[in-house]
């Protein structure tokens, strides 16, 4: 049978199972924190949250950084007290209040003077010109696949393919971009000319919105990353599996000039802001 259509999962595990696993297969003890905290933990976060993210922090890695398996079990060179799992863990959901309060900051002065840049230039009075205004952001791909993949290109068409359908959604042109999501907000950005690019640019670092860029190729890649983050921390994910996989399924690790991009942001988004 494909893999395509079929997939075998893992047994799941009780929390008593869980944790003699992680005792027999993974090294884990129980001294500064006692197995019936642990197992308490693992209930009210999730294995998935508290475990799998760190593993590669106490396992044998090869020179790639990959963990190491023998006969498809990871190895474990000395043992490793439950807590620093946890202690990882904390210190990882403790950045996201401050995160998630800089990202809904940056969305929405980025929605806003995008929308307002694009209504106050563009002919939109009605939902024909709406339409005709996103097929013309289309006519710009052919300049744009010189600069991003095919994936990223196709994605983008079909976020503007999208939002085409979405039109009678909305009450009028202000709720349609008002409701647009940051990442078709963006893929709308990329396909704009470059001057108005420019003046929202000018406009972002007015507000100190424009994440320490000044020219909109960085400002681009930034956002392409933010977007990323947005999404991990507004859904609970982890942000060490975001930093560490290019793709999570396969394994596959993020380079390590990608990784140091995800880690300098979200150091940025980190920082605890006084806002006007």
């Amino acid at each position: 049978m494909s893999t395509q259509n079929y997939q075998d999962y893992k047994p799941s595990k009780k929390i008593k199972e869980q944790l003699d696993y992680l005792e027999e297969k993974k090294r884990v003890r129980f001294i500064n924190m006692d197995r019936n905290t642990a197992g308490d933990k693992l209930l009210e976060y999730n294995y998935i949250n508290v475990i799998t993210p760190f593993k590669h922090k106490f396992a044998k890695c090869d020179s790639k950084k990959q963990v190491v398996k023998v006969n498809g079990n990871h190895v474990y060179e000395k043992d490793v007290d439950f807590s620093e799992y946890y202690n990882c863990f904390l210190e990882e959901r403790n950045k996201y209040p401050a995160i998630i309060a800089n990202i809904q900051d940056f969305e929405i002065h980025f929605k806003s003077i995008t929308a307002y840049h694009i209504l106050t230039t563009a002919r939109i009075r009605n939902s024909s010109e709406l339409s005709l205004f996103l097929s013309k952001l289309e006519l710009r791909f052919s300049f744009l696949e010189s600069r991003y993949d095919k994936t990223r290109i196709r994605h983008m068409k079909d976020q503007i393919t999208t939002l085409k359908n979405d039109i009678f959604q909305y009450a009028d042109v202000y709720c349609f971009f008002d409701r647009m999501s940051l990442g078709n907000m963006l893929t709308v950005f990329t396909c704009l000319e470059n001057d108005t690019q420019n003046r929202i640019l000018k406009d972002m670092k007015k507000y100190k919105v424009n994440l320490n860029v000044d020219q909109v190729p960085a400002f681009i890649k930034k956002v392409f990353c933010l977007v990323s983050i947005r999404n991990c921390v507004m859904h609970c994910n982890s942000l060490e599996v975001l930093i560490r996989f290019y793709k999570p399924k396969t394994h596959e690790l993020r380079n390590s000039s990608d990784r140091k991009k995800y880690l300098s942001l979200i150091k940025l988004l980190s920082k605890e802001k006084t806002r006007d």
